[in-house]
């Protein structure tokens, strides 16, 4: 088993370890990712493209359900747990710290294994990519301007790539993950204001068809994760995404759709659609948090805090 699979299973705080993840099952799906994450690499592959690469379906899963993740609704536990992570309380947050190090060391080492490098390099790009992912779309400017989740990976991995490459990064005090972080927020925002410099030039139609791809996702964040699926989805026309059968959809959204019957998710689609109309006060929105509510309040607080200062 690789090293960085067996480490990962032990790294999860204990309410998840102990209620709701089967840790075996994890260390063998990640073993299957660490494979494939391993053969993209050995065929010159950015780990940007493989995750979308219909060849590689394990990274296809991950990558996807990373994402889906975020607006899984969490138990109480799990609040507390990350309420620690983001305050600096107790001893998480060094020991989230210190796993993150080593995933970037491992991730650049020449001692670990193809596949033990592979899959510290992959979930390396996934944490600085979905730190990203909260960053853009606290907000709808990010899509207004044209912005697209491709482009969050595409810079996420352009970034980690090039930082691995780094021989700074082993100096003591350097933080990997925050770097590439803020040198992959650069990267987007200069991409973001070249943008919109072509904007200037575009039609009102197209700068009216922005504005309503980026209120209607911004709108799709706000629900339970098994409407914003399927409504998704079924406005994809809207969004400029192609429509998938609800068969194909349930099987690439486990997280969302898993054990939902062809009626119920008719049922959902039907009603949310009404509801989407009806206004915000009629929305099918979450009633516990998701780990992207809590990390977008993150950000908030310490904009607030850098504004103060």
């Amino acid at each position: 088993m690789s090293p960085v699979a067996l480490a990962v299973s032990e790294a999860l705080p204990v309410p998840a370890a102990t209620e709701s993840v089967d840790l075996q099952r994890l260390q063998d799906e990640l073993e299957e990712v660490a494979q494939q994450a391993a053969q993209a690499r050995a065929q010159g592959l950015g780990l940007d493209r493989a995750v979308r690469d219909p060849r590689l379906p394990a990274l296809v899963s991950f990558h996807r359900d990373l994402r889906d993740a975020l607006f899984v609704e969490i138990d109480e536990p799990m609040v507390g747990w990350i309420g620690e992570l983001r305050d600096g309380v107790g001893d998480s947050p060094g020991k989230l710290q210190r796993f993150a190090d080593a995933l970037a060391n491992t991730a650049r080492g020449e001692d670990a294994s193809a596949r033990s490098r592979a899959l510290a390099e992959l979930l390396v790009f996934e944490a600085v990519r979905l730190r990203l992912c909260v960053a853009m779309w606290s907000s709808e400017d990010y899509e207004r301007s044209g912005g697209h989740d491709d482009d969050i990976d595409a810079v996420a991995w352009a970034e980690v790539e090039a930082i691995l490459a780094d021989p700074q990064l082993g100096q003591h005090g350097v933080r990997p993950l925050q770097v590439m972080f803020a040198a992959a927020c650069v990267s987007l925002f200069r991409g973001a204001n070249a943008r919109i410099d072509e904007l200037r030039r575009s039609s009102q139609d197209v700068h009216d068809q922005l504005g309503v791809r980026a209120r209607l996702r911004a709108a799709l964040r706000e629900l339970r994760l098994p409407e914003a699926v399927l409504l998704e989805n079924a406005l994809s026309n809207l969004l400029g995404e192609d429509r998938l059968e609800l068969e194909a959809l349930q099987a690439a959204h486990p997280l969302a759709l898993d054990g939902m019957s062809r009626q119920a998710m008719d049922q959902r689609v039907s009603r949310g659609r009404r509801a989407l109309g009806a206004g915000p006060g009629h929305w099918p929105r979450r009633r516990r948090p998701a780990l992207f509510d809590l990390l977008r309040d993150r950000d908030d607080d310490d904009d607030r805090d850098h504004d103060d200062g």
